[in-house]
């Protein structure tokens, strides 16, 4: 009897559910009704009068916060974009977002709509606004950027806009290769496009292009901007190979301050290294200093000492940096590395005295080559000084022989084959006379 009363009341339970859920739905319905004959009335205090009864009819069907939404969508669908935004705000944060995001929709639904194109920039920055309200700003200049590319190429520049604003990089990317691909000044304009990227791969890619179409001072500067130390080192070679040494010197030396901005001393030292490896002594001084480095860097001013037969400031130096066996090598081998150094400031006198020869930058290609009356007037002074610049390189090659340190031998060349001359007339590698002197011409002996 028990069990039998049990389940009657239980029944009794669900039915009245069940009645009330079904009560509750058709207040739903109702106010839904109510609500559609509010949005045909074209005057507001009537139209407003049936949406208040249409919230007491959802408020009966145990609607809360959520009816706003169902009236926001009323108006939305009406156009009225301000009442429908009044009543998302009174939604709880996720139907408000929703909400908003679907205005925004609208607003660029009526800014690419052939009905009203006059008013597209005011619909977009709508709709940007509320994207944003939405918390999907960049999701929506996305969409935005979509809508422009969909429309051609000669719509790419708005879509860019847009592409950069939602951070759509794949998509930019794909614009930049498509400028690219028609060739001609479509390639500058691809360049300038990876740019704003403001990414490492994206610097690389301007410089690139800018380097190929012989642009160089915007390559370097896209270059410098990445810090894209290959690029920057390709061109610091080509200026290497032109003699074009301070202007080289100065682009590392900006690369190295890019480096120093970002902190990244490792790749500072690695600049050093390879600085230093190409006897670039004083440059490397400077980077290792930077990277904070300090004992490779008194190491590489010691070398430069050398090099340049600053015999005492390099015996200090190496002394300072715990390695006395290179001052020792300069000590056992002074004798022979002041005649040497005698004849380096011999050849560096002749080499001032030299008639200056102006390098004109061709604009096109930036290959630099000589005035020609300039360089005229430099022969005829070679001519004049031959026989003492032969004497002088037989002198180095004579000297040269009598060191007793490969490593100090390495240093002297380094030195010496600075000049023009004795590359000329000795072998590079062990500085024996290859070229004898009635075999020697004028261009052989310019410094």
């Amino acid at each position: 009897m028990r069990r039998y009363t049990t389940r009657l009341i239980s029944a009794c339970v669900l039915c009245f559910i069940v009645l009330a859920a079904t009560a509750q739905n058709k207040d739903i319905e109702k106010g839904k009704e109510i609500l559609a004959k509010a949005m045909q009335q074209t005057d507001a205090a009537k139209r407003q009068e049936l949406v208040n009864k249409a919230i007491e009819s959802f408020q009966k069907g145990g609607l809360k916060q959520e009816l706003y939404a169902i009236i926001g969508d009323a108006f939305l669908e009406k156009k009225d974009y301000t009442n429908a935004a009044n009543n998302y705000n009174r939604c709880a944060k996720p139907e408000k977002r929703e909400g908003m995001k679907k205005i925004a929709e609208a607003y660029v639904e009526d800014a690419f709509s052939a009905d009203d194109p006059k008013n597209e920039a005011k619909n977009l920055k709508k709709a940007m606004d509320f994207y944003t309200k939405a918390e999907a700003a960049k999701e929506g200049a996305r969409v935005i950027g979509d809508r422009y590319y969909e429309k051609g190429f000669e719509f790419y520049n708005k879509a860019l806009d847009y592409y950069l604003l939602g951070d759509a990089k794949v998509k930019v990317e794909q614009i930049a290769e498509e400028y690219f691909a028609k060739g001609g000044d479509n390639e500058v304009k691809a360049a300038e496009i990876y740019l704003k990227l403001k990414t490492t791969e994206g610097y690389k890619k301007a410089g690139d292009i800018y380097y190929n179409r012989n642009e160089f001072g915007k390559a370097i500067e896209a270059y410098i901007a990445g810090a894209i130390e290959e690029g920057i080192q390709k061109y610091a070679d080509y200026l290497y190979s032109e003699n074009r040494i301070e202007e080289a010197d100065n682009l590392i030396m900006r690369l190295a301050d890019a480096m120093s901005e970002k902190k990244d001393d490792e790749a500072l030292e690695k600049l050093a290294a390879k600085t230093m490896n190409k006897g670039s002594y004083a440059l490397a001084s400077k980077l290792y200093d930077k990277a904070g480095n300090i004992n490779l860097g008194d190491k590489c001013r010691a070398y430069d000492a050398l090099v340049n037969f600053r015999l005492d400031e390099a015996k200090g130096l190496f002394n300072s940096t715990g390695d006395a066996a290179s001052a020792k090598m300069i000590t056992d081998n002074e004798k022979v590395l002041t005649l040497l150094r005698d004849i380096a400031e011999n050849m560096e006198e002749i080499k001032k005295n030299a008639p200056y020869v102006t390098l004109l930058i061709d604009s096109t290609t930036g290959k630099s080559y000589a005035s020609p009356s300039d360089q005229k007037l430099q022969e005829d002074y070679y001519k004049s000084v031959k026989d003492q610049i032969i004497k002088n390189v037989n002198d180095i090659a004579a000297n040269y022989a009598k060191l007793n340190n490969e490593t100090l031998k390495k240093f002297v060349r380094q030195r010496f084959l600075r000049y023009g001359a004795v590359r000329n007339i000795l072998d590079k590698d062990t500085f024996i006379i290859r070229k004898q002197k009635q075999d020697i011409k004028a261009k052989d002996i310019v410094l």
